[in-house]
């Protein structure tokens, strides 16, 4: 048993008691010294895992003895990718996040905090009932920031987006009473039911599989369960709308693989996912070329791109598993870029219509750069993490559905000519003079290039993960 991991996700609950004594100017110093202390136990955990096995690195103390629940985290070869993923993006959102946010900075920092520490418990828990605990904190915790820190329609999109991820709660929460009563043993473990979900009745599984896969389908989000996603960003601030994208859309992702692991009959089911999940990929590249929100445009190829994603897990071998992992990682640091520069924009042009603001290249010539630099990692260019997860996915898909497990790159080409002509409307045109509301803070930079960085390093040199996550 290790202690590495429950260090790790309590590491950010800690540093609520020194913000909490702090002055409000240093709430932003806390969260950066959380991060980064965060990040180095991840990477050393990682490390422990490769040299002395996944099933050295895990945790459990008894919690309830009826029924049998521990407080029970595992690093997983899955979720080493994916806890990666948590600790460099909530690194860059800690150095930004005071740029956006000038009111109530000690809530918002143990906000912050709180949602990191859920996020990463979601990724490591070894139980359902974990599992679902940290799912609900994250999602409080992302309406407050809504709610709180948002924008002109913040109630509106805070009420929304929780009316949608309650009803995906409570599907998520009937499908693990269902799978904890069908299977023999009756356990919440996770590992557990992997080895064993084919103890389940084929027709219990069907009922719990479609619960499971709607609860998945409105967090990622997926076409038709799409529409409180857009809204959200739109309202959200900046530092919530990287949280929003890069964290919480992964967890419906990582159920999706839990579910394929679980259950035998998901395999049988898995063209007809892959058709809709590729379908809502295409329909949302589409959408993506009216919006004139930049921040909503942003959002729709977000659904994009969550929707090749889970096409690779539909494919369900491990090359598609591999690729669906690397490429929710890639997605979360590239997404975030691009929702920081247009947060950014939004606070120096006053607006987030794409047809008022023009001429930023002139202006700041830096941030239009790690604009283009985020773009190209979202539509997946080579030497990039988006370039190694897509690569993965087709060869997943096309192994299991042949040549129509290619069909969601027209969503690729749509999103890469939307994104480009985005580029051109807003850093090529020369526009009128216009004198910025605000400057650009130092921060955003500094958090961009993390993200770029991690974007780079492990799209150059993808087997420091993929080696160590034996995928």
């Amino acid at each position: 048993m290790s202690l590495i991991l429950p260090i790790m996700v309590l590491v950010p609950v800690l540093f609520l008691v020194p913000l909490a004594y702090m002055e409000k100017n240093n709430a932003g110093k806390i969260t950066i010294i959380s991060s980064i202390a965060v990040l180095a136990i991840a990477i050393l955990s990682i490390f422990m895992a490769k040299t002395s096995g996944y099933g050295a690195v895990s945790f459990s103390v008894p919690y309830i003895a009826q029924p049998a629940l521990s407080f029970g985290l595992t690093l997983t070869n899955i979720t080493t990718i994916l806890i990666a993923m948590t600790a460099i993006l909530f690194l860059a959102v800690s150095v930004v996040g005071y740029y956006f946010i000038k009111e109530k900075e000690k809530l918002y920092g143990a906000i912050l905090l709180i949602s990191e520490m859920s996020a990463l418990g979601i990724f490591l828990a070894a139980n359902f009932f974990l599992f679902y605990v940290f799912w609900e904190v994250t999602e409080v915790m992302m309406f407050f920031i809504i709610f709180i820190y948002g924008g002109y329609n913040k109630r509106y999109a805070a009420i929304k987006f929780i009316i949608y991820s309650i009803t995906s709660s409570l599907l998520l929460l009937i499908a693990i009473m269902l799978l904890y009563s069908a299977i023999p043993a009756h356990s919440f473990n996770i590992a557990y039911l992997i080895s064993n979900g084919n103890l389940i009745p084929q027709g219990t599984q069907l009922a719990i599989m479609l619960m499971l896969l709607l609860s998945f389908m409105i967090k990622m989000p997926v076409f038709p369960f799409h529409s409180w996603l857009p809204d959200a960003h739109t309202e959200a601030p900046t530092p919530g709308s990287m949280i929003l994208a890069g964290i919480l859309l992964k967890f419906g992702g990582y159920g999706l693989i839990l579910m394929f692991l679980i259950l035998p009959v998901a395999a049988t089911y898995a063209p007809y996912m892959a058709a809709i999940f590729a379908f809502s990929a295409i329909y949302s590249a589409i959408a993506s070329i009216k919006q004139t929100n930049m921040k909503r445009l942003i959002a729709y190829t977000s659904i994009t791109d969550m929707g090749i994603i889970g096409v690779g897990i539909a494919a369900s071998n491990t090359i598609g598993f591999a690729g669906a992992t690397y490429a929710m990682m890639g997605h979360a640091l590239a997404i975030s870029i691009l929702f920081l520069i247009a947060g950014t924009m939004d606070e120096v042009y006053g607006t987030l219509e794409i047809k008022k603001i023009t001429g930023v290249m002139r202006d700041y010539p830096g941030i239009a750069y790690l604009f283009i630099a985020g773009v190209f990692a979202t539509i997946g260019i080579p030497l990039t993490a988006g370039f190694i997860g897509d690569i993965l996915i087709f060869i997943g898909a096309y192994s299991s559905f042949g040549f129509l497990g290619l069909v969601p790159v027209v969503g690729i080409l749509i999103i890469a000519a939307a994104l480009l002509w985005l580029i051109e409307r807003l850093f090529l045109k020369g526009g009128e003079e216009k004198t910025p509301y605000r400057e650009v803070d130092g921060t955003v930079a500094a958090g961009a290039v993390i993200l770029l960085s991690g974007l780079i390093i492990l799209g150059v040199l993808p087997f420091l993960l993929l080696n160590f996550a034996n995928l």
